[in-house]
């Protein structure tokens, strides 16, 4: 019972930890963005209409690169550099042109990437010894991109021409890795990059089936909504 009361209190003081850091990153990101947004402004670089748009462009870009540093270091110490370093170089380059899950705030997105960060690499490393297992991954992934991407959200918003330009590029790039994957198993290379390459497209493919099934939970709630008001009409 007094060992279960320390975890208990320790567990606490860990997300009390938690909670004071991303606030402190929330506030830090601010005032290094403004900071910089005013610097640009004094020196003539942009225009004062711009001024917010820069302001939030800065933040965002420093908390992804934040958000990047925190899972390498992870990955570093957890898997190993060369694994870690192979998933984000895959992963960036096939998230770009597909899109996926976004969490609704900083703290989700960064719980829920450590998370699976975690559970794919050791998913991958444990299996990797089973000759059947990183082409099953591969394929199953391959096929959920192929059928899925890419999601066009709100904040993205494509259009229908760009959405088709975006998925002959989203085909292009997965056969090209695909094809490198192949040449991987044939020749027992590099595993590390097979397995960061297996990794990137199952997190992508995982991503964009959440995204695919929220938009078809979206899709049924507006159409319950407007039958609902029909009927109150009628």
């Amino acid at each position: 019972s007094a060992a279960s009361d320390v975890y208990k209190r320790q567990a606490k003081t860990c997300i009390l930890l938690f909670k004071k850091i991303f606030r402190m990153r929330i506030t830090v990101m601010h005032n290094f963005s403004m900071l910089l947004t005013q610097k640009c402004l004094s020196m003539g670089l942009i225009d004062k209409s711009y001024s917010e748009w820069l302001s939030y462009s800065i933040e965002k870009r420093a908390t992804t690169l934040l958000t990047w540093f925190v899972l390498c270091l992870v990955g570093f110490f957890g898997f190993g550099w060369k694994l870690t370093l192979s998933f984000s170089i895959f992963f960036l380059l096939i998230r770009k042109y597909t899109n996926g899950y976004h969490a609704a705030t900083y703290s989700h997105c960064l719980f829920l990437s450590i998370l699976m960060e975690i559970i794919i690499f050791t998913f991958v490393s444990s299996i990797f010894y089973f000759k059947w297992a990183l082409p099953l991954i591969l394929t199953v992934s391959s096929i959920l991109i192929w059928c899925i991407a890419p999601v066009n959200t709100a904040s993205i918003h494509w259009s229908e021409c760009e959405l088709k330009i975006v998925k002959t590029a989203v085909r292009w790039l997965l056969f090209i890795l695909n094809a490198l994957a192949i040449l991987l198993i044939k020749l027992q290379i590099a595993p590390s990059i097979l397995q960061g390459l297996s990794a990137a497209l199952a997190a992508d493919a995982i991503t964009l089936f959440i995204s695919s099934c929220q938009k078809l939970k979206g899709g049924r709630t507006n159409e319950n909504s407007s039958q609902t008001v029909r009927q109150k009409e009628n």
